[in-house]
């Protein structure tokens, strides 16, 4: 595979605001539930100890304190019920179910693999995720994406997490690029808050995790990461 950022050849355009087109140079994708589904096999494993509790949780609640406030699985194991006394068995009963299921090989999310090495020689690629390196190279292990990137962030390099800026940011500083050169692709609205805010225009491919009412205004909701392909080719405004 030859890397992307060597052979750069974009005209894509986009209209981040009524004053000013830029060309976009890279696309930042977040990891985990863009690339990969296993922010819904985290869920499920999540549910699954939970319920061994006693508890319920269900994805409206998830997709809330999760995926939009940014809540931690202990505070959230709380909110259901759950006793301190056993929060240590639970969330040890749900990590063993999610590496379980990672280890015997992530599933990449549809169109990934075309996508990429579509965009591969005509962006610069890079993943902003707010996992550890640790979490995400075993997240990866057996996915052959991690050559397509030429940066990566993770939450190791970053005071704060999403949605704060500061893993886009970090992002930026490593490319060497403006925030209006550069495209985000997030499936949470804390994901798309936090691209936002460092001023990367940005795209939300929901899953069925994915609480659209919650997503920030400004950015352009696709039904699937295939249609990125299309929307980079054409230039069209931000709705």
């Amino acid at each position: 595979m030859e890397m992307g950022y060597q052979r750069i050849k974009t005209k894509t355009y986009w209209h981040v605001n009524q004053f000013k087109t830029v060309m976009f140079q890279a696309i930042l994708f977040d990891s985990d539930g863009v690339l990969i589904d296993s922010e819904r096999l985290f869920f499920e494993a999540t549910r699954d100890a939970f319920e061994s509790a006693g508890s319920f949780i269900s994805r409206g609640q998830w997709a809330t304190w999760y995926l939009s406030e940014g809540k931690r699985s202990r505070e959230i194991a709380g909110l259901v019920g759950i006793p301190s006394s056993r929060l240590d068995e639970i969330i040890a009963r749900r990590d063993k179910l999610f590496w379980d299921q990672i280890d015997r090989g992530a599933p990449l999310l549809p169109g990934v693999a075309e996508t990429l090495d579509h965009l591969d020689g005509q962006f610069r690629l890079a993943v902003v995720t707010g996992a550890s390196r640790k979490h995400y190279d075993r997240v990866h292990a057996s996915t052959n994406l991690r050559d397509y990137f030429e940066v990566m962030v993770t939450k190791d390099e970053c005071e704060h997490v999403k949605p704060h800026p500061e893993a886009y940011l970090t992002a930026l500083h490593k490319l060497s690029l403006k925030p209006c050169e550069c495209l985000a692709v997030e499936d949470s609205p804390r994901g798309a808050t936090a691209a936002l805010k460092a001023g990367i225009p940005c795209v939300v491919i929901p899953t069925g995790l994915t609480d659209i009412a919650l997503c920030p205004e400004g950015c352009r909701i696709l039904h699937n990461i295939s249609c990125l392909k299309d929307l980079l080719e054409k230039e069209r405004p931000v709705a």
